[in-house]
Formats: structure tokens, sequence, C-alpha cells
């Protein structure tokens, strides 16, 4: 009787202590945080990248309207 009260007890003490760490917040690791931090680190980077090229795309155009308004105004 003893032995199967003991025998309980540590089974509900091992259900109790599974089921208060299913309620926390899963941890993550360092290394996880790291790999997410520099994953983003790249996505904006890439994206930096993109508008840099679209910027002078841009650039490139109003300098041609620019000339273009220069000789038009010259002309008249």
């Amino acid at each position: 009787m003893f032995v199967t009260s003991a025998v309980c007890v540590l089974v509900f003490l091992y259900v109790t202590s599974v089921a208060c760490r299913a309620d926390r917040e899963p941890e993550c690791s360092r290394f996880h945080y790291e790999e997410q931090l520099l994953e983003k680190m790249v996505r904006m980077e890439f994206n930096m990248e993109r508008l840099q090229q679209r910027l002078d795309s841009v650039s490139e155009v109003v300098a041609k309207l620019e000339g273009i308004r220069k000789q038009l105004t010259g002309k008249i």
C-alpha cells in the first residue's frame, strides 16, 4: 500500500511538472534568435539595395527631363 501511494505521488508530481512546462512560453535558444536576426538583416539589406536601384533610376529620369526642359526653354 505504501509503495502504491509513493508511486501515485511520484506520477502526480511528474505530471504536474510537465504541465507547468507546457504552460510556459517556448524558450528560444540564443542561436535561434541570432539566426532570425541575421535573416532579418539580410532581407533589410536586399530591400535597401532594391530601393537604391529605384532611386538611381528615378534620378536618371529626372536628369533627362531636366535636360529636355532646358532644351525647350532655351529654344523659346
